[in-house]
């Protein structure tokens, strides 16, 4: 890899149906970027992210999962495999999303992504927000085309039908409208 290329890049994804009200999803989505851009020198530190995420109250069903995978590609194609493994992490399937490809597309921009913080709230389901955190880094796989990449995965999921969740969530995120439509954000239609 051309060191000089070499990019971090975070991203925000919330799938939710169309409302005229903001969804909590979008709610929280906007705090914790606001949150993150605080810090901006590190803000893409994929410690900071995990513990922005840990701030969300009220998570249940909460898991922490760390792999290495060693795969052998073209540098062209680390934005579809990066975005592969997000979109797997983050089930856009199950509320009959391809995440993959905005995912991708969104990555594309970045030549060489070396490092990518994938952050996933999906309120497809009216009484559940399932959050997924994966953040990813590129390592040069020892001989050429071969990379490995090491992928930590948070998930949780917030019960909205729980009316002490939904008043903290309220309370906690109240204040916040949804996020503009800024370079690291995106919005999906289930």
């Amino acid at each position: 890899m051309n060191p000089i290329a070499e990019t971090t890049a975070g991203l925000f994804l919330v799938i939710g149906a169309h409302s005229s009200r903001p969804l909590e999803a979008e709610r929280i989505c906007s705090g914790l970027i606001r949150k993150l851009s605080e810090g901006s020198i590190l803000n893409l530190d994929p410690s900071l992210w995990q513990n922005a995420m840990q701030t969300v109250p009220n998570q249940v069903d909460a898991a922490t999962a760390s792999k290495t995978l060693n795969r052998r590609m073209a540098v062209a194609d680390l934005p579809s495999t990066l975005a592969s493994i997000c979109a797997d992490a983050g089930d856009g399937d199950k509320a009959g999303v391809n995440l993959a490809k905005p995912i991708s597309v969104y990555l594309s921009r970045y030549g060489e992504p070396t490092a990518f913080n994938c952050f996933i709230l999906d309120q497809s389901d009216s009484a559940r927000i399932y959050l997924s955190l994966t953040c990813l880094a590129v390592f040069d796989g020892g001989s050429p085309g071969s990379f490995a990449v090491t992928s930590t995965l948070l998930k949780a999921c917030l019960n909205l039908s729980n009316k002490d969740t939904q008043s903290t969530i309220a309370q906690v995120f109240g204040r916040f409208g949804p996020p503009s439509d800024s370079p690291y954000y995106l919005r999906v239609l289930p």
